[in-house]
């Protein structure tokens, strides 16, 4: 699922772009994927240019369709030219960008579902060795009715369903009975999803995605050797924290056109790892995150972790205690994306979700939890977290005592599961 998983990345850091316009200098964490797979059920329903906005964003038009003898499992016949898992290694593959004339928004919008569908049943399915839970639900006005084809697209792809709620009649009572349920679903780490202000009697459809993972590195940090050190906000700010120590092999690698180190952690038996990008020290050390920031891509970001660039040393790591907790009001931000028309009562075209021609978004947020210590990582919503280890004579040092970028990747699928810049821990 090559195809899917870069656009997936994609997406990741043009979002990230955009949340950090608003503010340079805070700390910023989410779930690209869980945010794919939610904007991708209301895609299911979408139609003419509702669909080709979201297709568009999250580069679901880029996706491709893999040339072989093998029958497609989300295609309904072998003539459908649309896109959607790339080649397998080693295997050529022909691709081409989704025609939207070739086929129905319909149609593309089961096939990009069937998909991710498919790709979160894979990261949801190993229990043992890591907790991940990604839950989407859609909550729509119950006077709008919900046509039954729809229904049974995200029954069938997103094992979940479409609450019929009475946001006219009692909005308190239907926001606190989503807030209740994306608590459940986030082990208890998000509550207050939607505020007061999100829900009202206007409200007529909102979309709601929670996801929880918790996991134990591969190796400890022993809390014995956590101690107190200065982490350096930029050239005139400093302030304490909890510095947790570590020395033994890890995969790093160091980045020459922007001078930073990229050095990974593993969870346990290595199906996850948490990558760690860290700008050289200067005097100013956010003009290198800013640069680090602004040459981020998919290819970038497979070469940087790649085995010519990334090779096993002993490292002395140096990594910070921290808690990251947020909440984005997506609307604005989708919106300069350029996904525009499923907010307008007017341009709004869901019809593949109920036959008014009156149903719109009115609410996207997200809401994220991460937090980082000894033992390993645990978050909702989103969430990540990473492990670095003091230096010594023999080591090459890792010191994450200034701010830094990171996600958290499963390693078969190549999938960027969360991403987040670290500005003050």
């Amino acid at each position: 699922m090559d195809s899917l998983v870069a656009a997936n990345t994609k997406f990741c850091f043009d979002l990230f772009q955009e949340i950090s316009k608003r503010d340079g200098h805070r700390n910023i964490f989410f779930c690209p994927l869980s945010l794919s797979a939610a904007l991708g059920m209301v895609r299911l329903g979408a139609r003419s240019d509702s669909a080709h906005q979201i297709d568009k964003v999250l580069h679901f038009d880029e996706l491709s369709q893999n040339e072989s003898n093998e029958p497609n499992p989300c295609l309904k016949s072998s003539k459908q030219e649309v896109m959607v898992d790339s080649h397998v290694e080693g295997q050529e593959s022909t691709t081409g960008t989704l025609n939207p004339q070739a086929e129905s928004s319909n149609d593309k919008g089961e096939v990009l579902s069937c998909y991710l569908g498919k790709l979160l049943h894979k990261l949801d399915r190993i229990r043992t060795d890591y907790t991940l839970s990604i839950a989407n639900r859609l909550y729509g006005e119950q006077s709008f009715p919900i046509s039954p084809e729809y229904l049974d697209g995200v029954i069938q792809f997103y094992h979940t369903t479409i609450e019929s709620v009475d946001f006219r009649k009692d909005a308190e009572k239907t926001r606190q009975e989503i807030n209740f349920w994306v608590e459940s679903q986030s082990r208890g780490k998000i509550k207050e999803l939607f505020s007061k202000d999100d829900i009202s009697d206007a409200t007529v459809l909102v979309l709601v995605n929670a996801v929880y993972f918790k996991a134990k590195w591969e190796n400890y940090f022993d809390f014995k050797k956590t101690v107190d050190e200065p982490f350096f906000l930029n050239e005139n700010e400093k302030k304490t924290v909890k510095m947790m120590k570590q020395e033994g092999l890890f995969r790093i690698g160091f980045i020459e056109e922007l001078q930073a180190q990229i050095l990974e952690m593993r969870y346990t038996k290595g199906k996850l790892s948490m990558f760690v990008l860290l700008p050289s020290s200067s005097s100013d050390n956010l003009r290198g995150l800013e640069e680090l920031e602004k040459k981020m891509t998919y290819e970038k970001i497979v070469a940087w972790t790649s085995s010519k660039n990334m090779s096993e040393q002993t490292v002395a790591v140096s990594f910070p205690q921290f808690t990251l907790e947020d909440s984005y009001v997506l609307n604005s931000i989708l919106q300069d994306m350029g996904i525009v028309d499923i907010f307008d009562e007017k341009k709004a075209d869901l019809t593949g979700i109920s036959p008014s021609p009156d149903l719109y978004l009115s609410k996207v947020v997200h809401k994220t939890f991460l937090e980082v210590d000894e033992d390993g990582t645990q978050a909702a919503a989103a969430s990540g977290a990473v492990a670095m280890t003091l230096s010594g004579p023999s080591y090459v040092p890792f010191n994450a005592n200034r701010p830094f970028l990171f996600f958290i990747r499963h390693n078969k699928t190549q999938t960027l599961l969360f991403y987040g810049r670290v500005y003050s821990p």
